[in-house]
């Protein structure tokens, strides 16, 4: 039950959309690229799974971790690849970054890295910390009926869901109790004044 009561404590905890706005967005121009998923590159299964970084930070994007990859989507698996911001939900102005390769979706919010492979498995499944200051979690991962799914410790109960809209245009994306509905961001938000900043503070 220790697995249930943490996932517990951070979905039920209360969000600050305040924070989340005021983080930036990814600044690589990459990360809001949809390359075709043509078969070149190497097999996904050859990438290491990858997790979060000792020195990982909100104000810092990982950098991508399937780029080598460019395997077709496993059969059944939607295409929920790009940047995502909330919209409309408990976790308003929050942003993620969705992978995808294979069987495999890496999702990336700043430092915080939760790579896996959708078999359902702990083994191939996310292995890391639930937030920035959170605990370890171990969860594993499927795509059930164009549906992906995160079981902490492997249980039966789904905690965290993503699909698309009808339309294709939204990922709709449950977290615990809270129902979120995100749109994609397709370039640098220049408009968004951490992000600015952000790409600024990179330039020489």
């Amino acid at each position: 039950m220790g697995v249930l009561r943490t996932a517990a404590k951070t979905f039920l905890a209360k969000p600050d959309s305040s924070v989340y706005e005021a983080l930036p967005r990814p600044t690589d121009p990459g990360d809001y690229e949809l390359p075709e998923l043509d078969g070149s590159g190497v097999p996904v299964c050859e990438i290491p799974l990858d997790g979060t970084k000792d020195d990982a930070s909100p104000e810092v994007w990982a950098p991508r971790t399937l780029t080598a990859s460019r395997e077709p989507l496993a059969l059944g698996f939607p295409d929920l690849r790009g940047v995502w911001e909330v919209y409309e939900g408990r976790m308003t102005g929050s942003v993620h970054r969705i992978e995808q390769a294979g069987d495999r979706i890496t999702i990336t919010v700043g430092g915080l890295v939760h790579d896996m492979v959708c078999d359902g498995t702990l083994e191939n499944g996310v292995d890391d910390i639930g937030g920035f200051s959170g605990s370890r979690i171990r969860v594993a991962a499927t795509m059930e009926d164009g549906v992906h799914k995160l079981r902490p410790g492997g249980k039966r109960i789904v905690a965290v869901t993503r699909r698309l809209s009808d339309d294709g245009t939204e990922l709709l994306w449950r977290y615990g109790p809270g129902r979120n509905r995100c749109r994609r961001l397709t370039e640098i938000p220049l408009d968004h004044a951490p992000t600015k900043a952000a790409l600024e503070a990179l330039s020489p």
